[in-house]
């Protein structure tokens, strides 16, 4: 029999495997750049007590280094999502990478306040890129089923370096000191960076219809799907921001913690956080299985996630460290669950053109809103005033969120025809 007829079979075989191998090395280096891009973030407060001790930093150094930090990302984020959808999602995440992993190297060489300044500057106008880029990554490549769960998945990185980060400078630090383990850091960077570029196959413009049958013309204009992310982000990310700046000071106010003894609950909280978050992306998948449309199953879970955070004001009243952490834990969880789905809305609604744009808009908004929260809180957390006002808000938040949600986007204006395009098309690649 002629060998050649087995050919086509044989062709298919072996593009099968190299679209599985691909489907699982995008969402490894996702979630590698993910934990990274935490970690440069991540480092300076760190080794800030051997900082403040060679350059003699005072108070108003580090906040004006770290806001102005702050600030760069969040104009970043911006800028970022148009360049996203102009360029493309694999160079403009690759140059990206590149160029706050150079900075964060460059981190050893300056000697002063305004020299850290300026690289800081420099690292949050690479790393904006970060979040437009993954998520667009998300919408063009992986099926609609999927794309909540790979949501999730990136968004338990942070959780991961925030747990992982302190272990690895402490390991560096004595052998390499505060320049070593910079260098170091920044040059894992520049390896994922090769990685990227040698290695991700990201979907074309045209993947998310070909790939779900996703119609890219939901029934609701562009402008209330990303008005409902976008809020959705304000109101919430300051709860994030809080804790993720606080709870080493709340600890110690409430339970008298020092900070040698800070790290087991400080992990347990971060770990909680990390279950939520992929907790999150699958709890929706399963919901659909019973008879719910996808949409509105990710309502229900974002719902439950809104309610979860309810008792976080315990924290002000409870004398148990196990409660305390328990509250602050299921806070992080419900925040990551509650994100995860709102990025999974937006990824899957909003014009594929306009991925990159919608998701930087809201992450601007998010990081606008936590910068918001931590300068009201230099007033209620003085030692004469309360921290009632701003537990208060938290514990409401979610919920705020999921009806703002709910205002601009209802699940019922979001029915939409699916376009009949063939699903066996070939995925373009960029």
């Amino acid at each position: 029999m002629d060998r050649r007829l087995f050919s086509p079979l044989k062709a298919t075989t072996i593009e099968a495997r190299k679209e599985k191998r691909h489907s699982i090395l995008l969402p490894s280096l996702l979630f590698l750049i993910g934990i990274i891009a935490y970690a440069d973030r991540q480092i300076i407060a760190l080794l800030k007590p051997e900082l403040d001790r060679i350059f003699g930093w005072t108070a108003a150094d580090y906040a004006s280094i770290s806001s102005w930090s702050q600030a760069t990302i969040a104009v970043s984020l911006l800028a970022s999502g148009w360049l996203v959808d102009r360029l493309g999602i694999k160079k403009t995440l690759g140059i990206g990478l590149t160029g706050w992993s150079v900075a964060t190297i460059l981190h050893a060489a300056v000697r002063s306040v305004s020299g850290f300044l300026v690289v800081r500057v420099a690292l949050g106008l690479f790393e904006g890129v970060g979040t437009p880029a993954s998520m667009k990554a998300i919408r063009t490549t992986f099926p609609r089923a999927a794309q909540g769960r790979m949501i999730g998945l990136l968004n338990a990185a942070p959780n991961l370096a925030a747990m992982g980060t302190p272990l690895i400078v402490a390991l560096l630090f004595p052998a390499l000191g505060w320049r070593g383990t910079i260098i170091t850091v920044g040059a894992s960077g520049l390896l994922c960076a090769f990685l990227w570029f040698r290695f991700a196959h990201v979907g074309g413009a045209e993947a998310p219809v070909l790939a779900t049958g996703h119609a890219d013309k939901p029934a609701l204009p562009a402008w209330r799907l990303i008005a409902g992310f976008a809020l959705g982000k304000f109101l919430t990310d300051p709860v994030w921001w809080f804790l993720l700046f606080w709870l080493p000071d709340l600890l110690h106010r409430r339970f008298a913690l020092e900070p040698s003894s800070m790290g087991f609950p400080l992990a347990i909280a971060y770990g909680m956080a990390g279950i939520g978050s992929v907790l999150g992306g699958y709890a929706p998948f399963f919901l659909t299985r019973t008879g719910f449309t996808h949409e509105t199953a990710r309502r229900i879970i974002m719902a439950l996630a809104a309610l979860c955070v309810l008792p976080l004001p315990l924290l002000l009243t409870t004398s148990s460290l196990s409660l305390g952490i328990a509250v602050c834990g299921l806070t992080l969880a419900a925040h990551q669950a509650f994100a995860t789905n709102l990025f999974g809305f937006i990824t899957e609604w909003a014009p594929t053109r306009m991925t990159g744009r919608a998701t930087g808009v809201g992450a601007f908004a998010g990081n606008m809103g936590g910068a918001l929260m931590l300068h009201l809180l230099g007033r209620f957390a003085a030692p004469d005033q309360s921290m009632a006002p701003v537990f208060a808000y938290c514990a409401v938040a979610y919920l705020l969120g999921w009806l703002s949600l709910s205002l601009f986007a209802p699940v019922r204006k979001l029915l939409f025809k699916p376009a009949k395009v063939s699903l066996n098309l070939p995925v373009p690649t960029v």
